[in-house]
């Protein structure tokens, strides 16, 4: 979720918890903290692979919270022990950014580096404004009201509350649009995943059928309050789920992406893609595979290609273009 979000949650937590000024700032910067990771003075595509990869993970979390901890309690001289006064406001920071994050678009390694898996329920947009005017709303009263510490808890559980029901019904509907495209055609053997946009009612819902050692994404924006379809694209992608062999000489467009997916962070970086695909032309003057791997999602929702693009030589090898 976008940074605003994350630090006006931040304050509305250290304000219910009674926090002085000091001890507020650490928690706000805990609950920022992790984005650090979606900085890149190399690239674009640098800064894409690494953001909420390894750092957004709990055992990452676990060990800002030791950092902030010491940190602060250097830089105010304090005792050292009392760092284990301030890690649980850090934690308290730090979880709110992973369960915030949850429940955007963009998948997180959670439990790295025990497992590589990816986590997402992609219930919301990374901006979300119907989110950041409630917290915006709450931080106002919650400045207004000054001491009333009574006040102050309403508040804090309202917005919590609020923030709660919101995903809630954005569940509801992610469910609609699921099962209305399910139902288009029954019993075809495909996968169905909805993705979010900023309104609650309206939908990317992608369907997933096998084709060609790949995928064939049929996309759909869906009004889900309607049932109706508002839109359709299509994206044919084949050769990306290709597992037999890919050693040089690379002689054919399924060795080449194949073989262009060993290199750990072409890997890294389609892990991010939601649909991931691929376009491949070969080129006929210096004999190596053009191969542009994007996100289906981000073309059907967006209108623009985000991803690689990489060059594969017949001899193997990898040439990365960065965007």
């Amino acid at each position: 979720m976008d940074v605003f979000s994350h630090a006006l949650l931040g304050f509305i937590l250290g304000q219910a918890l009674q926090l002085d000024p000091n001890l507020q700032l650490v928690l706000i910067v805990s609950s920022i903290s992790l984005d650090i990771d979606a900085l890149s003075i190399r690239s674009r595509e640098a800064a894409f692979r690494s953001h909420r990869g390894p750092l957004h993970s709990i055992l990452a979390a676990l060990a800002t919270s030791l950092l902030i901890a010491t940190g602060y309690t250097f830089f105010m001289r304090l005792p050292i022990q009392t760092a284990f006064t301030i890690i649980p406001i850090c934690l308290t920071g730090l979880a709110s950014h992973l369960l915030l994050d949850l429940f955007t678009t963009g998948s997180m390694t959670a439990l790295w580096p025990f497992s590589r898996k990816n986590f997402a329920l992609n219930l919301t947009h990374f901006f979300d404004p119907t989110i950041l005017g409630a917290l915006i709303l709450a931080t106002l009263l919650i400045i207004y009201t000054k001491t009333d510490v009574n006040l102050i808890h309403i508040i804090a559980a309202a917005a919590v509350a609020f923030l709660a029901s919101s995903l809630g019904v954005r569940q509801y509907e992610k469910n609609r649009a699921t099962n209305f495209v399910k139902g288009l055609d029954k019993g075809t053997d495909s996968e169905v995943a909805s993705l979010p946009t900023i309104r609650p009612d309206r939908w990317w819902t992608a369907k997933k059928t096998p084709f060609e050692n790949g995928y064939r994404y049929e996309i759909y924006q869906i009004d889900s309050a309607r049932n109706k379809i508002l839109g359709k694209d299509s994206v044919e992608s084949p050769y990306i789920n290709y597992t037999g062999p890919a050693q040089p000489p690379i002689d054919s467009p399924a060795k080449a992406i194949a073989y262009s997916k060993k290199d750990r962070r072409i890997n890294a970086f389609v892990d991010k893609f939601l649909l991931p695909a691929a376009s491949i032309t070969p080129s006929n003057q210096d004999s190596t595979w053009k191969i542009f791997w994007y996100d289906a999602f981000t073309h059907a929702s967006k209108g623009e290609h985000q991803g690689i693009l990489v060059h594969v030589g017949v001899d193997g090898t990898i040439t990365i273009e960065t965007r």
